[in-house]
């Protein structure tokens, strides 16, 4: 005899599936497409579909638990090996998901898909649409269904971009090998002889607002570092970083933090030090080159831990990857694989928007270990260990996310 709940979620997938009319990925016959199931322990791939009509069907059919479809467009899909298909292309895809962002683990569900959403914004307008100039036309950003999100970015420019290629935009977001020497270059200023030796000094540069790339977000960095140090205190700076280790290896030392700062925020003749690399967009405000250094240092924290953005380098390089299917249930919350533009993005709630209209407010009984709580379309849904009664939409959720069974 089957598991109650196993079936109440197979009868509800396939009501979605016979009710919803699926969403197309752009040159259908070209793509390859993979499932897996609820009741089947193994992924199912190397299936292409002439039309709607037989992706619908089979789906219909089989009741998948995931659906996912190629990035890549293919001579023939349906083949097994990846020199047989014929690789056409791919799309450019971007994931981020909770596994990609700072302090998102060990919060709620609705906590953590909030604090994707966040850096999922800023990875779309300061990097994708801002550096790497993609016309947002040419994007399709997707809610997983799970943890986070998708953009499928579709510009013929991107298709036949290899996996270095593609590594290498990865590389530029997450500012890895990023070189500070290039982003500050040394320049000599003054040159000359004491006794018998010869002495030229240099000086750092700094980044200009209208550089491009990394400069630019650089010199804006540095501006909002001057505010937040500001704004810390000269004590709290040095907590946070006395301790930091320079180039070297050596940790910066309190003395030196301190010194950094008063030079920076105490006023030296007409202007602070800090107005003056805002103003005259120069360094040169330090008295010693450790203070300098020290500085230097800092704003390297702030560009890793602030300036950065993250996705997942091994989805964005692979040219022959799967991704899930836009209007499809994500088989371990029941929630809609949901396609939205830019201007939708900052109001969407997944857990209000992505819960499939399908799905009634009857009363389905269901059983838990334990309590849980979460909101769906608005509404507080609490259960507690025992018998509990919930909606249809809610009940779906937690049978899916294993929070309670289905009660016969």
């Amino acid at each position: 005899m089957r598991d109650p709940t196993l079936d109440f979620i197979m009868r509800k997938f396939s009501e979605y599936y016979r009710s919803e009319e699926i969403e197309l990925p752009g040159r259908l016959a070209r793509r390859e497409f993979g499932f897996m199931f609820f009741d089947r322990d193994f992924v199912l791939r190397h299936i292409g579909f002439r039309n709607r009509e037989d992706l619908q069907g089979y789906i219909v059919e089989n009741i998948p638990a995931h659906i996912y479809h190629s990035s890549a467009y293919y001579k023939n899909p349906n083949m097994k090996s990846m020199v047989d298909k014929g690789w056409m292309g791919a799309d450019l895809i971007f994931d981020l998901d909770a596994d990609h962002v700072k302090d998102a683990e060990g919060k709620s569900y609705p906590e953590m898909l909030a604090m994707v959403k966040v850096e999922l914004v800023r990875l779309i307008d300061e990097f994708i649409e801002g550096d790497l100039g993609f016309d947002v036309d040419s994007l399709k950003i997707v809610f997983s269904g799970g943890r986070g999100y998708h953009v499928h970015v579709t510009d013929p420019r991107v298709l036949k971009l290899g996996s270095q290629e593609r590594r290498e935009i990865v590389d530029f977001i997450t500012a890895t090998g990023l070189d500070f020497e290039w982003i500050f270059p040394t320049k000599p200023f003054d040159s000359g002889q004491s006794g018998d030796r010869t002495y030229t000094k240099f000086k750092t540069n700094m980044p200009g607002a209208e550089s491009g790339g990394w400069r630019r977000k650089i010199s804006a960095g540095i501006r909002q570092l001057i505010i937040d140090l500001e704004v810390l205190g000269e004590n709290e700076a040095v907590v946070r970083y006395s301790g930091l280790k320079d180039r070297s290896g050596r940790a910066i030392g309190e003395k030196s933090i301190r010194a950094m700062y008063r030079e920076m925020f105490e006023r030296h003749g007409a202007d602070r030090g800090a107005d003056r690399i805002r103003n005259e967009n120069t360094l040169e405000v330090f008295s010693k080159q450790v203070y300098l250094s020290a500085f230097m240092r800092i704003v390297e924290e702030h560009a890793r831990l602030a300036l950065v953005g993250e996705t997942d380098e091994p989805v964005t390089s692979d040219i022959k990857r799967l991704i899930r299917l836009p209007s499809s249930l994500h088989g371990k919350t029941g929630l809609r694989v949901t396609t939205l533009t830019r201007d939708a993005l900052d109001d969407f709630d997944p857990l209000r928007d992505a819960v499939p209209e399908n799905l009634t407010e009857d009363e389905v009984r269901m059983e838990a270990d334990g309590s849980a709580e979460i909101a769906l379309r608005g509404q507080e849904i609490t259960v507690s260990a025992g018998e509990n009664r919930v909606p249809e939409f809610a009940a779906l959720f937690l049978a899916c996310r294993k929070l309670a069974r289905i009660v016969k």
